[in-house]
């Protein structure tokens, strides 16, 4: 690479700074090597994105896609660029005229994925460098202090010259952005959001790169500076506090994802040196009559102290308080353009199954979206659910699927006549190979990062089921929206784990599976859904109960004392019917499903029943509120509301339906009339 192409991202959040941002962007039109493109991601703010599109019209403006904090908008950007190179600035630091050209002078080295450069602290207007964040002075110290991190800034301890280092800073930072991979994702739960003063998430993303791909150089060179502006809050004590507390917190975070070994292998050298040597410093300059001298001693030592508790405090938390693990796998060999070291074996197989019947379009863009994920151990199993005994025969099958499977040789065919997305399901589970059996709705499309997010969560070997963030892919239409609003699959923003201690705290939760996430898109250990029988063929599409197959094996798996994770970092989009009719006929089949589910549990295990009662009466103010929705989906129609009680009411007759239909099938199949 001899003339690398660059993109800049800056991220902001909030109208306090306009200032500050202003200033970060016309630093970038002042660059000697200007950057091909500059793209600015507002964290869920409109106000502000609107503002900035008015203001700034070189700069593309985009908003946050992902959820709230610093690591969702830097994913946003560097998704969107279309350079080889992808710089991160601030919105509150100002690029020197020659820090984007000094952070490209290494690229040409194809073992270069990430550089990072310096960052010197501004101090508010009248006020020179606080007594709380020392440094040593003099030109051989470049103005750092061993403090400075707490700002956002360069501190003593980092090379004075172009070295190669284990991470890069945030506030000036570039990487190659084909080692990135497909998803090209920052760790999502790790990373400031808003004002919380968390971080590490560029850390975790350096360690990750390294760890994949083993020769990978990750690069400081301190020419390449931005001036970042300290507000006065940041000059305190109370924020020391905060900032050290919540580095720790990160830091656990960090040790959790790649193992405590890489994530203070800097830290140790930086304990074990450099804050020792700026304690005694100041002591010696304390007992020399140096004012502040004494305060900067005391900080050193809060400062320790309060980051160790943090870690200590992050590390003991339970898995359901943790962040959710890294969204992407980093690149594949002739992504980063370097030699053969992508640890495709660490990975285990995953088979996806993909039940469907005559929906060709929305199984193409399925398919598609699965095989855009670059999982390397991968293989799809296509279940055709259409009966055989249809009066309106498929003409030519063979045609069909063979140009489907025609796409890829890990796509697999599988014919299954009887009836009901649950027989679908089991069949494709019976002829997966993998280790992780992900059930996958043809109506849903994946996020580049999904597979590799959700196998990362059932890294954790009490977790059985990883289930994701379902965003509407299009609310054009009134019912669209009206849909959304009553039965979005989206379980929040935050992840969550359910398991025995779950019951412990709430003996109703096994009884709410609703809240696990869905099942349309879900990954399974193999084992735990052949151990619980897989799906019921009395539920599911294409039965008289139509729906609720994927919630009954939720419940089993609680009362069998499984574990859940939901894990929004792992996002796929679901395309709601376009119009009423269909919409109150999915609506009308999930009240079926629901109370079907729930009744063949009972028959199953009477001793439930009372726990079943509480739990449903617990949840029916929310089934039948008639003003559910927000601004961007709408309030729900009373008519839907209605439909959805008319399926709960017809839920045991449904199954009793079903049931019979079942047995005339096995009678018939037995050759009994």
């Amino acid at each position: 690479m001899t003339a690398a192409t660059a993109s800049v991202v800056v991220c902001t959040y909030t109208e306090e700074r306009w200032p500050d941002l202003c200033r970060a962007v016309a630093s970038l039109r002042r660059q000697s090597r200007p950057p091909d493109e500059v793209i600015l991601v507002v964290d869920h703010n409109p106000a502000l994105a609107a503002r900035a599109a008015t203001a700034f019209e070189d700069v593309r403006v985009l908003a946050n896609a992902h959820p709230p904090g610093l690591s969702g908008a830097r994913t946003t950007g560097t998704v969107a660029c279309a350079s080889e190179v992808v710089a991160f600035l601030d919105d509150d630091a100002e690029a020197d005229v020659d820090w984007l050209a000094h952070l490209l002078a290494p690229y040409p080295d194809p073992d270069v994925v990430a550089v990072g450069g310096a960052a010197r602290p501004v101090w508010p207007a009248e006020t020179t460098r606080p007594p709380v964040l020392p440094t040593a002075g003099g030109a051989a110290a470049r103005g750092w202090g061993e403090l400075d991190w707490v700002v956002g800034c360069s501190y003593a301890g980092q090379p004075v010259t172009l070295a190669e280092v284990r991470n890069v800073l945030g506030a000036g930072m570039s990487f190659r952005r084909s080692a990135l991979g497909p998803g090209a994702g920052f760790t999502s739960g790790i990373g400031r959001c808003a004002t919380a003063p968390l971080g590490c998430e560029e850390t975790e993303l350096c360690i990750r790169l390294r760890q994949t791909l083993p020769g990978a150089r990750i690069l400081f060179e301190p020419r390449a500076v931005v001036a970042h502006h300290v507000s006065p809050a940041r000059t305190t004590w109370a924020y020391l506090r905060r900032r050290c507390w919540a580095e720790g917190l990160s830091k656990a975070a960090v040790s959790r994802l790649v193992g405590p070994g890489d994530a203070l292998s800097t830290e140790r050298r930086y304990v074990a040196r450099v804050l020792p040597a700026a304690f005694l410093r100041e002591v010696g300059r304390a007992l020399a009559g140096r004012r502040g001298a004494l305060t900067g001693a005391a900080a050193v030592v809060a400062a320790l102290l309060w980051t160790s508790a943090g870690y200590l405090a992050g590390r003991a938390r339970p898995a359901s308080t943790t962040v959710a693990p890294p969204a992407a796998q980093a690149a594949s060999p002739a992504q980063h353009g370097g030699p053969a070291r992508a640890r495709d074996a660490a990975w285990p197989t995953v088979s996806v199954v993909v039940p469907t019947v005559d929906r060709p379009q929305a199984l193409l863009r399925c398919v598609r979206s699965v095989l855009a994920t670059a999982y390397p151990k991968l293989e799809i199993l296509v279940v055709d659910n259409r009966p055989a005994n249809r009066p309106d025969p498929d003409p030519d099958p063979a045609a069909r699927w063979g140009e489907l499977t025609a796409i890829d040789p890990r796509i697999r065919y599988l014919p299954e006549p009887r009836p009901g997305a649950s027989h679908a399901r089991n069949s494709g589970l019976a002829a997966a190979s993998g280790e992780y059996v992900a059930f996958l709705d043809d109506d849903i499309e994946v996020d580049p990062r999904w597979l590799h997010t959700l196998v990362r969560e059932l890294a954790e070997d009490e977790i059985d089921c990883a289930t994701s963030l379902v965003l509407p892919a299009r609310l054009d239409t009134p019912p669209q929206r009206a849909f959304e609003a009553l039965k979005g699959f989206g379980q929040g923003a935050q992840r969550l784990v359910f398991g025995p201690r779950t019951a412990a705290e709430n003996p109703l939760y096994p009884f709410r599976p609703g809240r696990f996430g869905p099942g349309g898109a879900a990954l399974w250990r193999a084992a735990t859904v052949n151990r619980l029988g897989g799906f019921d063929p009395l539920l599911g599409p294409g039965t008289a109960a139509r729906a609720g197959e994927d919630l009954h094996l939720f419940l089993r798996l609680a009362r069998a004392g499984g574990s859940v994770v939901y894990t929004p970092a792992a996002v796929a989009w679901h395309h709601h019917a376009p119009d009423w009719p269909q919409v109150r006929e999915q609506v009308r089949g999930y009240g079926t499903g629901l109370s079907a589910m729930l009744l063949l549990h009972v028959l199953h295990r009477p001793g439930d029943t009372a726990a079943l009662v509480r739990a449903a009466v617990s949840a029916l103010p929310g089934v039948l509120a008639p003003g559910r929705g927000d601004h961007a989906t709408g309030a729900v129609p009373r008519a839907l509301l209605l439909e959805q009680v008319r399926g709960l009411a017809a839920g045991p007759v449904a199954l009793a339906r079903s049931a019979r239909e079942r047995r005339r099938r096995d009678l018939a199949a037995a050759g009994v009339t």
